[in-house]
């Protein structure tokens, strides 16, 4: 990608995440209605009437083969369906609902531009005019992340751009980020225009090949059509709405501010300090992104040093392994980061961080473990158990009683909570004891508390029975109700800044409609409300 491109597509990320932070999740309202009447939401009907006449086309990446549960939910596969349910919930007919995966950029750009060329060049106005494209791009910034999923919007040309505060954001300018509509003689695409705009370069270059789907995303929209960018956006265009995705600052934050909760982190005392490991796995395979899969680590870190830093500077939290510190900082990344490219890795890389240190060769205590995916929590709890740790997290923290979770789940009783334990080293003062092994009633290592993101089918049994603590994914239900409210209220000619759930920014010349909604905390005690009752997992694939 260009110097520009790079850091028009920053500036735009930039001002699309610094809004969508400052935002609260919130319902699409709906008409109002006295008490005791039944009056008709005339703007309801008229949405869905609009609604049911248009034609939807959706591109997203292709998923691949996966025959394994060993993969997060966060997936195209479970996307798509989620989102045509919506906008048949919304009025659209599933008979004009198209959609169309591609394995790569190159592909996808190919086929956006048949679909214009061939479908809104003949078309009438009117058929344009109710016509949505919603494209989630196939770049290959993701290849290294895999493991968190495919819904992530990436930081690569834009690192730390999450910390901006919007009051800032809304001051920048730009020189081009997002360009609008040029002058052309007709608003109809044609096969000429869409070939002068390819560049005498290799199709199957990323960059030429987003060059070439941006350009055809303009035609489409002079046009008359709406179009709707998901994740990551596309450099030189400006969608009518952008959908953010969550970040790798959000998804550090979201497990390190779990892990406060969870460990009392505010009651705690640096006489009894909480012992913290948080891991940043990099892949490193050949074909993976390495720059990507970098940028990704250093803003997850950020997000999660942004929580948990306060509670190393006063003593309050340590680290068993030394690898943090009140000294740290968001640039030490590196500290924690290490090869997580298989199993075998994620264990040996604790094994060290919990027994290299320790003085009688016996693993050292650790109250909770940042697995930063379920990839990694997988191998700690496999490793843990291997060093002999036993319990659950309960045992740290029982603010939920494990034991019950059954009865929940099957809607037979509520979870019970009670207070947090005492700390249970009695040696008050003795900092030589901090981060030395310590053991429960029976003379174990006590179980520590381990989060991750991904929601992979296979931990759910282990988030039930305490082994994990809690999972992140992306709120797909609420994110696709919300496309399709908005796309519904566009073809309805309506405002969408009437919608409590889209936000907008001025970039440059343009104005640009964001939809965003933060990652889901899935643990035991919501797993039924958010995973089996939508449908994404089965009691028994909770293992109930």
């Amino acid at each position: 990608m260009s110097t520009r491109g790079k850091h028009s597509l920053a500036r735009f990320l930039a001002l699309a995440t610094a809004t969508v932070l400052t935002m609260t999740s919130a319902a699409c309202g709906e008409g109002h209605q006295d008490a005791g009447t039944t009056s008709i939401d005339t703007d309801k009907v008229s949405t869905s009437s609009a609604a049911a006449k248009s034609h939807v086309m959706i591109f997203t990446p292709s998923d691949g083969i996966s025959i394994s549960s060993h993969t997060p939910l966060n997936k195209w596969a479970k996307f798509v369906p989620t989102i045509t349910k919506s906008l048949t919930g919304a009025g659209f007919q599933s008979k004009n609902i198209k959609v169309r995966t591609d394995g790569n950029l190159s592909k996808q750009s190919d086929d956006v531009q048949d679909y214009v060329v061939n479908q809104l060049s003949s078309a009438s106005d009117d058929t344009n005019h109710h016509t949505i494209l919603i494209v989630a791009p196939a770049t290959s910034a993701n290849k290294g992340n895999e493991q968190y999923g495919d819904y992530v919007t990436n930081p690569t040309d834009a690192p730390k751009y999450d910390t901006q505060k919007p009051s800032d954001a809304a001051r920048r300018t730009t020189d081009g980020a997002l360009d609008k509509p040029s002058a052309s003689s007709s608003d109809k695409p044609t096969q000429t225009q869409n070939e002068n705009d390819q560049d005498n370069t290799d199709n199957n270059d990323e960059v030429t090949a987003g060059k070439r789907l941006s350009k055809t995303l303009k035609l489409a929209k002079k046009a008359g059509a709406r179009t709707v960018v998901l994740a990551n956006p596309l450099a030189g265009f400006t969608p009518d709405i952008f959908v953010s995705m969550s970040t790798p600052r959000q998804i550090g934050m979201l497990q390190a501010q779990q892990l406060v909760s969870k460990l009392a982190l505010e009651k705690t005392t640096k006489m009894h300090p909480k012992s913290i490991e948080v891991m940043i796995p990099v892949a490193a395979d050949a074909d993976s992104n390495l720059n990507a899969t970098q940028a990704f680590s250093e803003e997850a870190f950020a997000g999660i040093w942004e929580v948990l830093q306060p509670y190393f500077k006063d003593g309050r939290a340590i680290s068993p392994s030394k690898k943090l510190s009140a000294a740290t900082t968001q640039a030490d990344w590196e500290s924690v980061s290490f090869k997580a490219s298989r199993t075998a890795e994620v264990k040996t890389e604790l094994n060290n961080r919990l027994t290299a240190s320790s003085k009688d060769g016996k693993p050292l205590h650790v109250d909770g473990i940042v697995s930063m995916n379920d990839f990694v929590s997988s191998a700690a709890v496999d490793e843990l158990t291997s060093l002999k740790y036993t319990g659950t997290a309960a045992d740290i923290n029982p603010e939920i009683e494990v034991s019950g979770i059954v009865g929940t789940l099957t809607g037979k009783h509520n979870l019970n909570k009670i207070a947090p334990p005492k700390p249970k080293d009695s040696k008050e003062g003795d900092a030589s004891d901090e981060g030395q092994a310590q053991t429960d009633s029976n003379g174990d290592m006590a179980w520590p508390i381990i989060t991750g993101y991904g929601a992979y089918t296979d931990m759910m049994p282990d988030v039930v029975n305490g082994k994990q603590w809690m999972t992140g994914m992306e709120n797909i239900q609420k994110l696709t109700r919300d496309i399709a409210g908005a796309t519904a209220t566009m073809e309805a000619g309506k405002k969408l800044t009437e919608l409590p759930y889209v936000k907008t920014a001025t970039v440059g010349n343009a104005t640009i409609n964001i939809i965003h909604e933060k990652p889901l905390a899935v643990s035991a005690s919501n797993l039924k409300h958010l995973l089996i009752e939508p449908g994404y997992i089965s009691l028994a694939d909770a293992g109930l």
